[in-house]
């Protein structure tokens, strides 16, 4: 008789179900469905496999040591050998006792789980490295837009131009600039897309900044102020401005980049 019908008999004996097996041996329900149903291929080292056996076969009042025997018979000539491999350094055949065989899963559990546990642990560190990525960049973008020194050049965007004007229909003649303290007048177009103009009153007492982000083509602006004015754009190429009602200028260069007027020597 083969050793599951012999399981599966005196288990009937008992009047007990696969369950209450289950619950009584601490072995998982579907391995003591499949050694009763003759299938051992549960993915489960031998000398787990060998202990499950004579646990329950214990628990059913069976002959132990017949039922490894059929157990040897069942599994074929094979089983010697892959049970040396599963053993390691183990040198009896049998599993320990002290094995807590209800804490046994099969290898692919443990490692799904494993997956599991650790991508809370790797997804952390990427959304704190990106955050601080992109608050970088801003940073950037806002010392580059108002650092700048007095003695010297507007600061310029990298990759940007040099910021200096070109005249669409430049006038005859320079006008002269008026005094820092003589309201100017300032127009702002944009002939193609702008993410982002920051424009920024020098002659104010508090130098008065104005910002406006995704500017679309045709958009038009016109604003005061006090003798000078510097602004930063995030595509120069698309900007032009008027100072006094003078014809519109273009800013050379492309990309990000800042521009002052009056321009200084």
């Amino acid at each position: 008789m083969a050793i599951g019908q012999k399981l599966e008999e005196a288990r009937n004996r008992k009047g007990i179900s696969l369950r209450e097996a289950s619950e009584s041996t601490k072995i998982r329900g579907d391995y003591l469905g499949a050694f009763e149903a003759g299938q051992f291929d549960v993915n489960l080292p031998e000398v787990y496999l060998r202990g499950f056996i004579r646990l329950y076969a214990r628990f059913l009042g069976l002959d132990q040591e017949a039922t490894l025997a059929d157990l040897d018979l069942e599994l074929g000539n094979t089983s010697n050998r892959s049970q040396k491999k599963s053993l390691g350094s183990l040198s009896s055949s049998e599993a320990p006792e002290s094995v807590d065989y209800a804490n046994v899963s099969s290898p692919q559990v443990t490692s799904a789980s494993v997956a599991r546990n650790s991508s809370p642990s790797l997804a952390k560190p990427l959304l704190i490295v990106g955050i601080s990525s992109v608050l970088l960049l801003f940073g950037l973008i806002i010392y580059w837009a108002f650092s700048g020194d007095d003695g010297g050049e507007t600061p310029v965007a990298p990759g940007a131009g040099s910021g200096s004007v070109t005249e669409t229909n430049p006038p005859e003649g320079r006008p002269t600039v008026a005094p820092a303290s003589q309201a100017r007048s300032l127009r702002l177009s944009a002939v193609g897309p702008i993410n982002r103009l920051i424009v920024i009153d020098e002659g104010a007492e508090d130098q008065g900044t104005l910002e406006f982000p995704n500017l679309a083509s045709g958009w038009k602006k016109e604003l005061p102020f006090k003798g000078s004015f510097r602004l930063w754009c995030s595509s120069l190429e698309n900007l032009r401005f008027s100072v006094d009602g003078e014809p519109e200028k273009g800013i050379s260069g492309e990309g990000g980049g800042s521009f002052a007027w009056p321009p200084k020597p």
